[in-house]
């Protein structure tokens, strides 16, 4: 008797495949990245915005500052604008205050001789009379009018001394449109002989003009010079 043994295992029925699961799970899988994805993008936008918003705090913050220094240099302009008024202000008042000086220190020049040389040969270039006695001279009033016009009146011993103060009255650059008023015998002599006299002039100083200023800057910056070294602007000029 043969008894056969079948060696090859018997074939298991195939199980066929739920479709509707395959789908769910990859629609599930699809989902999970989906996900993930937008909570990646969201963290992303936070923190550009964060960036955003910390660029526009920087901004700002400069923006204030330039609002700052607009605000100090219009405070500083009005500042300087107020110094500059203030200035031409005192000076127009130094000039008030030193203008009648300045012609009381000329008529001081005029009724003096020079001693230097070079104030010797402006002086006789002037057609002073280096001879000449000052002290000839005797000055009783001074007065000033409107339009820097002056009124000088005084004694001389004689004629001569009267000519020769016109002449250097004339040769001033503080002075202009020098006129002889008038002359007569004095009552009240320095010698038996003296005689009264009377002068009108311009001094070139109207005080509230910029010729006026600058001016009475030129004479300071002269006796400066003269206060430094000692000497007069002339002197200085010799050596």
């Amino acid at each position: 008797m043969i008894i056969r043994v079948n060696l090859h295992p018997a074939k298991k029925p195939k199980v066929k495949a739920n479709p509707g699961a395959y789908v769910v799970a990859v629609g599930a899988i699809i989902m999970v990245v989906i996900v993930f994805g937008f909570l990646l993008h969201a963290g992303d936008i936070d923190t550009e915005t964060r960036k955003v918003y910390a660029r526009n705090a920087e901004v700002q913050t400069k923006i204030d500052e330039v609002n700052s220094r607009i605000q100090d240099v219009g405070a500083m302009q009005t500042k300087i604008k107020e110094l500059n008024e203030r200035q031409v202000i005192l000076a127009r008042l130094a000039s008030i205050r030193q203008g009648p000086q300045y012609v009381l220190n000329e008529f001081g020049r005029l009724l003096s001789n020079p001693k230097n040389v070079l104030a010797r040969k402006e002086a006789v270039e002037q057609e002073w009379t280096l001879a000449w006695d000052p002290d000839s001279i005797f000055l009783k009033s001074f007065e000033e009018g409107e339009d820097g016009m002056i009124s000088v009146s005084g004694k001389a011993r004689t004629m001569d001394d009267i000519y020769e103060f016109w002449t250097r009255m004339k040769s001033s650059p503080i002075l202009r449109n020098v006129k002889f008023v008038e002359s007569k015998d004095s009552n009240e002599a320095l010698t038996d002989s003296s005689q009264a006299f009377s002068f009108t002039a311009y001094a070139n100083f109207n005080y509230q003009t910029k010729e006026g200023l600058a001016l009475v800057d030129s004479l300071t910056q002269s006796n400066d010079v003269s206060d430094e070294d000692g000497s007069t602007p002339s002197e200085a000029a010799e050596e």
